[in-house]
């Protein structure tokens, strides 16, 4: 009887003693919190470090978060109390979760973090742990502890050890890996001789920065990731080149964190490996050609035409100058759009075809000089150049070049938001290319665009079978001020986005668009849907006349109105670096821009420039591939 009281005792003194109750808080859970439980342990290890475990347990569909949540969320933090000293956490790999488009980082079910103190902590270790915890609403919750570091305990020792076995390694994965920034995203190559299976990315941001979902491409044994940077406010991006970005990349069980220096990516190669160069300056100078077709120049060239009647006797030598200097105008145009696509490419700005339309006091400008042709045109007055100019504009004859100059000028910059055949691909490799292979082939769009002119300075009898002049004279001048006129109506029907004002649209659509974002794409293939892009702008000419030809007729809309058919639609026609990074990954620098996923067509289908009703037909159908 007295050796069954003894051992009682004994029990009862030990479950009292600090040494050992005291190790560990016990699971603490809050009232205010029935989703989550969380317990610290600690122990001196035989080396006389203190360790510790923070053990979660979560409710199923919870979660809590990694040292860098992401798009949203808290980490998980402890305020600690006394002369503590500082404590190194280590985070197992974590994953990665969508909530309402946005992308966070964390962790579900069951983690343990393991700890390390670097000192001698007090006797007995005391805080406050603050845990956020989510499913549909989240929870921020404080859990008080105190515990007493036990000596080395073989469960604790083993129990830590399988925590840190899920801690990323500092190498092993990869045999390369560099980091490097192109305006708006970050961009992650990695190589492993091993191949990728099913690869990760989660990523500590610099301060400024926000990260969103990566995009990862595989080939053989070489890794892309591109990550979409913004400030966190909607703003540009801020420049990460020359800092350092810490990453853990995980495949197939395997986790290794890294720590890299933020290098300069080059600008996308889009179309160089898919076309030689000879065949892109050929693209350049068509697409340069095609442009003289497009509505936006057809004001300027019966202008043009316009100014010939008026040439004196119909003098060939003075009509092939006039011609030459239009194209003059023409080519130095060009060249100084040459010029702000370096700066912007040299600032890594967004770079497209038409941008300077974005901006509102381009626009005002333009249709300023529009409304003053058309005035001028109708004979409200007349307006010359500076006096030490002393030139007439060529609307209104004389001998002075000045005037057709700058048409060849203005019909390059209303040239700008049309988008023609061939110009896309070989804008895209202009902008991607080498600063020469850039200036080259904006050089040969200049001569694209200058071959009718050309033509007419070399054969100026051409020019000269046109009527004799008469009252006919007047209509003309009457139709070409009311194109001008048009125009310079079009032009300032662009601003009112600029401040805000949306101005009512009458034509109803029976399509249900949605944002365009690459979440929303892999959203509907995962699901199996089809998907139809359309990115444009109110600036392109092109893009109204594949609205009203072709996205608006009826089969097209009953087509694209389809169950499993997902409309996004993407406009361009204020800056916004999410769409100019979608475009730039698709090797586009253009609008409109269209293209077609679905099962049938996994990597997507890009439709010509100019659409036709049975392109999108076809291709809708040929992506739905073998669904019923």
């Amino acid at each position: 009887m007295f050796t069954v009281f003894r051992q009682a005792l004994l029990c009862l003194l030990l479950l009292w003693l600090p040494a050992s109750w005291a190790a560990e808080s016990g699971w603490l859970r809050s009232a205010d919190n029935d989703h989550a439980s969380v317990r610290l342990r600690a122990d001196k290890a035989g080396s006389g470090e203190i360790r510790l475990l923070l053990d979660v347990k979560l409710a199923e569909g919870w979660k809590t978060y990694w040292r860098s949540p992401g798009e949203g969320g808290v980490a998980p933090a402890i305020a600690w109390q006394g002369d503590m000293p500082k404590v190194k956490w280590f985070w197992p790999a974590p994953q990665r979760f969508e909530v309402a488009g946005m992308t966070t980082q964390g962790y579900h079910n069951d983690v343990s973090l393991p700890m390390a103190i670097d000192g001698a902590p007090p006797a007995t270790i005391s805080g406050v742990l603050t845990l956020s915890t989510c499913s549909n609403v989240c929870l921020l919750t404080d859990y008080p502890f105190s515990i007493t570091p036990s000596h080395q305990d073989e469960q604790f020792a083993y129990d830590y050890a399988q925590a840190m076995g899920r801690v990323p390694v500092a190498r092993g994965l990869t045999d390369s890996l560099n980091v490097a920034w192109r305006a708006g995203e970050l961009v992650v190559n990695a190589t492993r001789a091993d191949g990728w299976q099913q690869p990760a990315l989660y990523l500590d941001p610099p301060e400024g920065a926000v990260f969103s979902k990566p995009v990862i491409t595989i080939d053989g044994d070489s890794l892309q990731a591109r990550v979409p940077v913004s400030d966190g406010w909607g703003e540009a991006a801020p420049d990460l080149r020359g800092k350092s970005v810490t990453l853990v990349l995980a495949d197939n069980g395997i986790a290794q964190e890294s720590t890299a220096s933020v290098g300069n990516a080059p600008p996308e190669a889009a179309g160089n490996d898919a076309f030689p160069l000879w065949q892109v300056v050929l693209m350049a100078l068509a697409g340069g050609l095609i442009l003289n077709l497009m509505p936006c120049v057809l004001p300027v060239l019966g202008m043009k035409l316009g100014s010939i009647l008026l040439v004196q006797e119909k003098d060939r030598g003075l009509v092939r100058r006039q011609f030459l200097a239009s194209v003059a105008g023409i080519i130095a145009s060009f060249m100084v759009l040459a010029l702000l696509m370096t700066v912007l490419r040299l600032t890594n700005q967004a770079l497209g075809w038409g941008i300077q339309f974005q901006n509102p006091w381009f626009i005002g400008a333009m249709a300023l000089v529009m409304l003053l042709f058309s005035a001028s045109l109708f004979g409200l007055f007349e307006f010359r150049l500076s006096s030490a100019a002393t030139t007439k504009l060529a609307t209104h004859g004389g001998n002075g070049m000045a005037g057709h100059f700058w048409q060849g000028a203005l019909a390059t910059l209303l040239a700008t938001p049309c988008s023609a055949p061939f110009l896309g691909t070989a804008v895209a490799v202009a902008l991607a290319a080498s600063y020469p292979v850039l200036w080259g082939l904006f050089m040969a769009l200049g001569l694209g665009m200058s071959l009718p002119w050309l033509l007419i300075a070399a054969r100026p009898g051409l020019a000269m079978r046109l009527p004799r002049p008469g009252a006919w004279m007047n209509r003309v001048r009457r139709l070409l001020a009311a194109m001008m006129l048009g125009s310079a109506l079009w032009l300032a029907s662009l601003l009112p986005a600029h401040f805000g004002i949306s101005l009512s649209k009458p034509v109803q659509e029976s399509i249900a668009w949605q944002p365009l974002t690459e979440q929303a794409v892999s959203d509907a293939l995962a699901q199996h849907k089809r998907v139809f892009i359309d990115v444009t702008a109110d600036w392109c000419i092109t893009c109204k006349a594949n609205k009203f030809n072709v996205l608006m007729k009826d089969d097209v809309q009953a087509a694209l109105s389809e169950p499993d058919v997902v409309a996004l639609r993407g406009d361009w026609s204020l800056p916004s670096d999410e769409i100019a990074s979608f475009l730039k990954r698709r090797g586009q620098v253009a609008v409109p821009f269209n293209q077609i996923y679905g099962p049938g067509l996994p990597q997507g289908k890009v439709l010509p420039t100019l659409l036709t009703r049975d392109a999108v037909l076809n291709a809708s159908g040929e992506a739905k591939g073998n669904q019923p």
